[in-house]
C-alpha cells in the first residue's frame, strides 16, 4: 500500500522550455508553451479553413442549383466547414509546429 505522500511527486518539466510547472505530464506543455504555439498555429488554420470554404462555394456555385432554400443550406454548411476544418488544422498545425 502507498502511502498518501507517494501522490505528491514533483512536477514535471516542459517538453519545450523545461520549467516545471505542476500538472504538467512528462513530454507535455506547460500551459505558457501551448497558448504560444496555438497563437502560432491559429493564422495557419484560418487560412487553410477559408481555403476549404473557398472550395465549398465553388462546388455549390458551379453544381448545384442555387434556389434561396438551397443557398441557405449552402451558407450553413460553409460556416459548418469552417468551424470544422478550423479545428482540425489548428490540432495539425499544432503538432506539426511542436516539432
Amino acid at each position: 500500500m502507498l502511502s498518501p505522500l507517494a501522490s505528491a511527486e514533483p512536477p514535471a518539466p516542459c517538453a519545450k522550455c523545461l520549467n516545471r510547472v505542476p500538472g504538467v505530464r512528462w513530454g507535455d506543455l506547460c500551459p505558457d508553451c501551448r497558448a504560444e504555439l496555438r497563437r502560432r498555429a491559429s493564422p495557419i488554420a484560418r487560412r487553410i479553413s477559408l481555403f476549404a470554404v473557398l472550395l465549398v462555394i465553388i462546388y455549390a456555385w458551379r453544381e448545384i442549383e442555387l434556389t434561396p432554400t438551397s443557398r441557405i443550406w449552402v451558407a450553413g454548411i460553409a460556416v459548418g466547414t469552417y468551424f470544422l476544418v478550423r479545428r482540425i488544422a489548428t490540432q495539425i498545425a499544432m503538432e506539426v509546429l511542436r516539432k
